[in-house]
Order: structure tokens, then C-alpha cells, then sequence
């Protein structure tokens, strides 16, 4: 018998309920009874409708597909995307070539406009670095300031002048010619996610979802494989999370 949480073989027995001896992780402190059966729905469900999600499906179409609530569904996700959608951590690979562009957004209606600042390294095609906000200066320097820990050499953008006033001009090059990579997976996170489509039924309603969403592009769609959510939810013990 192993620790239904952790899969941990180590615990000690912590006394008794309902004539049922009860045991203690001594890994991770989790408690359990004989006989245990397992609370809510298998880890691999949850990581199903990640990967439907991520394939831009809407939380209420995942919600009917799997007979669960959208609220249930959203909370699966928030999770998810909390625990495996990390930004990249800087390599040591010298410097590094950046494409920085901006694509706007809305939440709840288009007069609420809300811009999505986005870093792609050109060398290995990796996004690095996102910010969500106003289409300003602070919220480029909110995006710089994510970009310190990386040795970046050149800037590529376009024309928006509030580039020229934050970064520094020996190191930014204003051409629309040098980012279309960048150009490119604004484009792939528009056609994968129904939230960000321009004509959609599907519309953002916090800035936390539209946050976690570009987190899950950026881990899933761009710096990795959209198939490991499902070998995630296969691995990992079928416990509540």
C-alpha cells in the first residue's frame, strides 16, 4: 500500500475511524482510511479538458462533453495551468535575439480594450516573456522588466513609438521586416483559442483567464508539445487536486 496522494510507500498508522484503522503520509502528511476511495474525478479527465481547451474549445462545450460544470471546468484549468505552465527560465546559450509585438484583447466587451505584449526569442523560436495591460509605457516596462535576467543583444518591433522611449536605441531596430515571427504566433494563439478570435462567441472576462491562457500557449503550443498535457494527466496519481 502506498500513499494515495504522493504514491509514497513511507507512512505510520494514526489511530482509528469508524472502526477503521487510519494511516499518515510521512512524506506529505496526507491521512486516509483502509478501504480508501478516491474524491472527485480521475486526473486524467482533468487533463482531457485541458487539452480540449487548449485546442479552443469553449469551458461550456468541455463542460458538456464531460458532463461537469463550466465552473468545475475553469477550476481544473486554473490548477492545471498554475502548476505545469511556467514561463522558460534563461538558458546559457549568449545572447539572445528578440521579436516583441503587441495584440489586442478585450474583456467582456471590445470598448474594453486590453493589449498583450509578447517577447519571442528568434534563435529558438521560444516565448519567453508576456504582459498583459494597456497599450502604454508602463506595461512594456512591466515586459522589460521580465526580460532582465535574459543577455538580450537586439529588439526587433515595429513602428510604435513607445518602444523607442523604454528600450535602448542601440539595441532596437524598428522594422515591421524582422518580426514576423512574432506576427506568426499571434496569428497560431488567435486560431487556437476561441477566446482570442476575433469573431467569437467565447469572450474574456478576467484578466487572470486571458493571463493563464497565453500561459498555456506559450508551455503547450509554442515551447513544447500539446500531447504532454495528456501524458501529464496519465502519470500523476488519480487523486483531487
Amino acid at each position: 500500500m502506498n500513499c494515495p496522494r504522493c504514491q509514497h510507500s513511507d507512512f505510520v498508522k494514526n489511530g482509528r475511524i469508524n472502526a477503521k484503522q487510519r494511516y499518515k503520509c510521512k512524506d506529505c502528511d496526507y491521512q486516509w482510511t483502509e478501504n480508501h476511495t478516491y474524491r472527485g474525478r480521475p486526473v486524467a479527465e482533468k487533463a482531457l479538458a485541458v487539452f480540449l481547451y487548449c485546442h479552443g474549445l469553449s469551458m461550456n462545450a468541455i463542460a458538456k462533453m464531460l458532463h461537469a460544470s463550466p465552473s468545475t471546468i475553469l477550476s481544473w484549468i486554473r490548477t492545471f495551468g498554475g502548476e505545469h505552465a511556467k514561463p522558460p527560465e534563461p538558458q546559457e546559450t549568449g545572447a539572445v535575439v528578440l521579436e516583441l509585438d503587441e495584440m489586442w484583447h478585450y474583456l467582456k466587451k471590445k470598448t474594453n480594450k486590453r493589449w498583450i505584449w509578447k517577447a519571442l526569442c528568434r534563435d529558438t523560436g521560444a516565448l519567453i516573456a508576456w504582459e498583459c495591460g494597456d497599450r502604454d509605457k508602463a506595461t512594456l516596462e512591466r515586459l522589460i522588466g521580465r526580460l532582465e535576467k535574459w543577455n538580450v543583444k537586439v529588439y526587433y518591433a515595429d513602428a510604435w513609438q513607445v518602444y523607442a522611449s523604454v528600450l535602448p536605441r542601440e539595441k532596437l531596430v524598428q522594422t515591421k521586416a524582422e518580426t514576423h515571427g512574432i506576427e506568426r504566433n499571434n496569428c497560431r494563439m488567435r486560431h487556437g483559442f476561441g477566446r482570442f478570435k476575433r469573431k467569437s462567441i467565447i469572450v474574456s472576462k478576467c484578466l487572470e483567464m486571458v493571463n493563464l491562457t497565453v500561459a498555456l500557449f506559450a508551455r503547450f503550443r509554442v515551447n513544447g508539445d500539446v500531447a504532454e498535457i495528456l501524458k501529464i494527466g496519465h502519470t500523476q496519481p488519480n487523486i483531487i487536486i
